[in-house]
């Protein structure tokens, strides 16, 4: 017999669903763990587009829901094209005589996103 208060089957506070369970649930952790994500997700969009899908990844693994995972992951999306435009500077009043690229980008920043909340879905 173990001389713990609590059960041998207890989660632990250092579980990792525990602890994704609280981000989910509470919140205070899940408003910074969603700045966070969207955060990591975007810097890493700007290195390479495979960033995109991990910013949908990572703001939807802290969704409560699957649908509000898609949502996450549209808002990320919108986040990366501001971001974007803004890294453009005085150079973004000529994006919208740019039509085939504008559409490819604009696109990618809202497709790729929706493509790795998919995660959110297989992580449960």
């Amino acid at each position: 017999m173990s001389d713990s208060s609590t059960p041998d089957d207890a989660p632990s506070p250092a579980d990792p669903a525990s602890l994704l369970d609280r981000v989910r649930t509470e919140p205070r952790p899940h408003a910074i763990a969603l700045l966070t994500a969207v955060g990591v997700g975007v810097a890493l969009a700007t290195v390479h587009w495979i960033g995109l899908i991990a910013a949908g990844a990572l703001a939807s693994l802290v969704a409560p829901t699957v649908r509000r995972g898609v949502g996450y992951a549209l808002g990320a999306g919108v986040v990366a094209l501001a971001a974007f435009a803004v890294a453009l500077g005085p150079a973004a009043a000529a994006v919208p005589g740019m039509r085939p690229v504008v559409y490819v980008a604009v696109g990618a920043g809202l497709a790729l996103p929706l493509f790795g909340s998919l995660v959110r879905a297989v992580v449960t």
